[in-house]
């Protein structure tokens, strides 16, 4: 599901703000959107995304950080300085030893300078933590919420689909009666004007034979049951969407396997509005976690 909250953290003058955002995806999958003093807390940082969110695509970014500087000051190097260092090796006179390691040349006065004050660590890791699950538990619950509103959704679907499923029953309890009386009706003009008699023994069977072989019970019994799954899922909350997607695909083989059944009765149509209404719940599921 989509989703989008915001993490702060303050303490005076440091301040980290976090951005997390979501969109449904079937696996779980993580963007990381850090600044260079925070590149080392990404290991910790993606464990606790992976204990709060299982399924989607999860960016977390940085938008600001201010502060969070120590007492120490970190090194700068003074290439210029350095440099002119090297140039005064070539003025020596010859017979004098020219060659300076990296060491030596780091320990010349004025190459190492003190620049500005190293970050403070621990307090990055500290507000780094804090604001990302701030903006996760925000993301969870905002997740949650639009989760509530789908699933209204699934159920407003879900109504008009046993509306209908229930004028399918009806209807199919009619089919084999009806697929007779066709039958019948053809029979009698193909042999209108044929003087050879009929078994009718032999009739009624095949008439009832093809008549059996049209009788979606079965099929209507198994979609009853996914439809009651469905609706135990939605009442069961949490992570439904494979649950939801697995039982969409079972409606759809049961519709389709009782409309080929149904060619050219009161049930064809029925079935492919009940088409159309299994394509709206599969749409909306894919959008819940």
């Amino acid at each position: 599901m989509t989703g989008q909250a915001v993490g702060r953290y303050q303490d005076g003058d440091n301040v980290l703000t976090l951005e997390a955002k979501s969109v449904n995806g079937k696996r779980f999958k993580l963007s990381l959107r850090l600044p260079q003093e925070l590149a080392d807390h990404e290991s910790r940082l993606s464990a606790l995304c992976r204990e709060k969110i299982n399924r989607g695509s999860l960016r977390l970014e940085v938008l600001e950080l201010n502060g969070f500087q120590s007492d120490q000051a970190a090194p700068g190097f003074d290439a210029e300085r350095a440099r002119a260092y090297l140039e005064l090796l070539d003025e020596l006179p010859p017979g004098v030893a020219r060659s300076i390691d990296a060491y030596e040349l780091l320990r010349l006065p004025g190459v190492l300078r003190d620049e500005a004050p190293r970050p403070d660590r621990a307090a990055l890791e500290e507000a780094l933590h804090e604001a990302a699950a701030q903006a996760l538990d925000g993301l969870v619950e905002n997740r949650r919420a639009e989760g509530r509103r789908l699933g209204e959704a699934l159920r407003a679907v879900l109504a008009e689909f046993r509306d209908l499923y229930t004028r399918l029953r009806e209807a199919a309890a009619e089919m084999p009666g009806h697929i007779q009386a066709r039958l019948r009706e053809r029979l009698a003009e193909l042999t209108a004007d044929s003087e050879v008699p009929l078994d009718e023994g032999r009739l009624e069977q095949e008439i009832a034979h093809l008549a059996q072989r049209a009788d979606v019970t079965e099929e209507l019994d198994r979609l009853e049951c996914h439809l009651q799954a469905f609706d135990d899922a939605l009442d069961a909350g949490g992570e439904v969407g494979r649950r939801l997607d697995f039982l969409c695909q079972e409606i759809n083989r049961e519709l389709n396997t009782t409309g080929s059944k149904a060619v050219g009765t009161a049930v064809s149509p029925l079935v492919i509005e009940l088409k159309l209404l299994q394509d709206r719940l599969r749409e909306q599921a894919a959008n819940l976690a």
